[in-house]
């Protein structure tokens, strides 16, 4: 089962098609169009917009798929709270089937994971001589860097933390992390990289940049 708290179109597909090649059924539910508001706080009086509690939703769900894929979106107005993923741990609580996220309040695995793919194997096209590589690449590291940039609202911190994580753990190249002062990520995801508030510094001699947007949560 697939649900989605928030919109989504390359993690929905991807997600149903790589389930139907593994022989899986994916059975998809939209819950801000097609279902009731869920509640997600133990002992809430709901007299207010939310009609069903996770905790009864979530036992069904388990009930219904062998694994249950969420979507949530953080607040972007409580930083201790969204980081806290209360939404998606009340499935692992209460679903009591296996919970993969499909993009949480803190993390997105799924684009990490495809991320990395991607560089993977855009690194063996350049070995195999179908990509060219910077005249200077056979003599250094290469060379991974996350740079913030404008968007026109405040996005969520879950890309960009995720692909920090991911490459970090990867350990295949010098990561750097750049964004103005004030939109630092949680030290727990970039531990490892190199900080830099210069962009251009930052960017110099770089083999891969991925461009993100992501809140300081005081825009």
């Amino acid at each position: 089962g697939c649900l989605f708290l928030n919109p989504s179109m390359r993690t929905r597909l991807s997600t149903q098609i790589a389930a139907q090649n593994l022989g899986m059924e994916a059975v998809v539910f939209n819950v801000g169009s097609e279902g009731w508001s869920l509640e997600f706080e133990d002992g809430a009086i709901m007299n207010g917009t939310t009609v069903e509690h996770v905790k009864d939703a979530a036992p069904i769900l388990g009930n219904y798929f062998d694994v249950l894929g969420v979507r949530t979106f953080p607040s972007l107005k409580d930083r201790e709270e969204d980081y806290s993923e209360h939404h998606i741990k009340q499935f692992v609580k209460y679903a009591g089937i296996p919970v993969i996220s499909l993009e949480s309040a803190t993390l997105h695995p799924l684009q990490s994971l495809t991320d990395i793919i991607t560089i993977e194997e855009l690194l063996r096209q350049s070995a195999t001589g179908n990509l060219k590589s910077p005249p200077d690449r056979i003599n250094r590291a290469l060379k991974v860097v996350l740079t913030w940039a404008p968007h026109v609202k405040p996005l969520p911190q879950c890309v960009a933390n995720s692909f920090a994580q991911w490459i970090n753990a990867w350990r295949q190249a010098e990561f750097v992390v750049t964004h103005p002062e004030g939109y630092e990520l949680d030290k727990q995801f970039t531990k490892g990289a190199t900080i830099m508030h210069c962009q251009d510094e930052a960017l110099k001699d770089a083999d891969f940049v991925y461009v993100k947007n992501w809140s300081s949560y005081n825009d």
